[in-house]
């Protein structure tokens, strides 16, 4: 294998471009809208910023849930296809937010956490069914 196809291997191992667009389409607009009062410069860049941080993390947390939506026994796939993606939401926000010196911290992270670990549930649904699907995905672990 050469370079190049390790790269993209990688890729589709760790990325899902897909679901990333969709909710980068989504939280950039919400995000500017709620930053309507602080003029088009803080409105834009507020978008901006959401949706490309939107475009990231759930462009790895899709990908991460459908590494567990194989698995046949549907309640491990969907708890370990929930958990996992929501525990790395947490990690990311509380990581950004403790560089960032969020006052409340905590707070700051819930829901996105809760919000991921619901969504998950969708993801995982969507991939079981057959849509969404990334490059080589696996039909089974076994």
């Amino acid at each position: 294998m050469n370079l190049e196809e390790k790269i993209y291997s990688l890729y589709y191992q760790s990325f899902n471009a897909k679901f990333a667009l969709i909710s980068a389409s989504f939280n950039g607009p919400i995000a500017s809208l709620v930053n309507y009062s602080h003029g088009p410069v803080e409105m834009i860049m507020a978008g901006s910023i959401q949706a490309l941080s939107s475009f990231i993390s759930t462009g790895i947390t899709a990908r991460l849930v459908q590494h567990f939506s194989p698995i046949d026994n549907k309640l491990i796939s969907y708890f370990f296809g929930s958990l996992v993606p929501a525990t790395a939401t947490f990690l990311l926000s509380y990581v950004g937010h403790k560089i960032n010196q969020t006052p409340e911290l905590l707070e700051s992270c819930i829901t996105p956490t809760l919000i991921s670990y619901v969504t998950s549930y969708g993801t995982n649904f969507i991939t079981r069914k057959g849509y969404f699907l990334p490059k080589d995905y696996p039909t089974k672990i076994d």
